[in-house]
């Protein structure tokens, strides 16, 4: 099962913002169009900007490319198919634009310093930045607290997973044994 936009509407600020710091530290480059000037939510090389990481595949459209989020927004709440993505920026939708404009607007050596400043602005833990910083890990991204419990940033792309560990018990399901997954599929 893929990202859906009813499961982004179970996540608070710190875990977007933790999911997409993951992301973008984890990528270590802007997603750019082949001119290599302007930022793409989903670059043909497969990389992705901070709002790309977050776009359900079933609502992403080539359309959405070189528009504002609160633009896309504005046109999904008009349709029934992209009325719980269009809330789910609504809720979030400031500090989407700063990660938007860190992704856009500075180089990747700045990131780390920009989402803490990001983070800071919204009284956010910076944790996901710490466990970034030097060198991409192996095994250690952020936890996220979904509907299940605990759930590594792999399981919001790959929800099949995150149903089965709504079979363990809350107490051993420890993101850091599961995000190899999420390697894989980098």
């Amino acid at each position: 099962m893929k990202l859906t936009s009813a499961f982004l509407l179970t996540l608070d600020h710190q875990d977007v913002f933790d999911v997409i710091g993951w992301r973008l530290l984890f990528q270590n480059a802007r997603a750019l169009a082949a001119d290599g000037m302007r930022c793409m939510y989903r670059a043909p090389n497969g990389k992705r900007c901070a709002i790309g990481w977050i776009i359900p595949d079933d609502l992403y459209s080539p359309e959405f490319e070189f528009k504002g989020v609160r633009d896309i927004a504005a046109g999904l709440a008009e349709t029934d198919y992209g009325r719980d993505f269009a809330a789910f920026v609504g809720d979030h939708v400031a500090m989407l634009c700063d990660l938007q404009g860190l992704h856009d607007a500075y180089p990747v050596s700045d990131w780390p310093l920009r989402l803490r400043l990001i983070a800071q602005k919204y009284e956010l833990r910076e944790t996901v930045i710490d466990r970034m910083s030097g060198s991409r890990p192996r095994y250690n991204p952020p936890a996220v607290i979904g509907p299940c419990g605990p759930v590594a940033p792999g399981c919001l792309l790959d929800l099949g997973m995150a149903a089965k560990l709504r079979q363990l018990p809350r107490a051993i399901v420890r993101p850091v044994e599961i995000v190899h997954e999420l390697e894989l599929m980098s």
